[in-house]
């Protein structure tokens, strides 16, 4: 009886070893949500499309949601496939009156993001266009944010 229970032990102890060697050799995992901003000045923000990228490979991205705004807290519209990798396009409008747009800064959408190994990737935004509902062209600005993940 103790020689079955040494044996059923130490095959514990084994089995314990190996899978906290296969975790020390696993790249690790982590996520983080990078919040996108567009700054339309005093103009009321209808639509717009922006590029998200990352500068390393290690960044996959894992789901986009909404901005702050009624009028775009919904998800934006992006490429599923696309998304796969460390870039993304993403755009929406709202035919909304004026008056219902955010004007100035707003955060527009959330990317969240899978980063793998100890790679602390720079997000940089390159907005493609910004417009007001009568689809006159904003001069805006875009940026990404990382939030902290306090």
């Amino acid at each position: 009886m103790k020689k079955l229970i040494f044996t059923l032990l130490t095959g514990l102890l084994l089995a314990g070893t190996t899978s906290a060697q296969r975790a020390k050799e696993a790249p690790a995992v982590r996520f983080q949500a990078v919040d996108i901003y567009v700054d339309a000045n005093n103009q009321p923000l209808a639509a717009y499309q922006l590029e998200l990228k990352a500068d390393s490979d290690a960044v996959k991205i894992a789901g986009i949601e909404g901005g702050e705004h009624p009028a775009f807290r919904e998800a934006p519209y992006y490429d599923p496939r696309a998304m796969q990798h460390e870039r993304v396009v993403i755009a929406a409008f709202n035919t909304g009156a004026a008056d219902s747009l955010p004007a100035g800064r707003t955060r527009i959408a959330t990317v969240h993001v899978q980063i793998s190994g100890d790679a602390r990737p720079e997000f940089t935004v390159r907005l493609e266009t910004a417009a007001t509902v009568q689809g006159e062209k904003i001069p805006a600005t875009a940026a990404a944010r990382e939030r902290d993940n306090d």
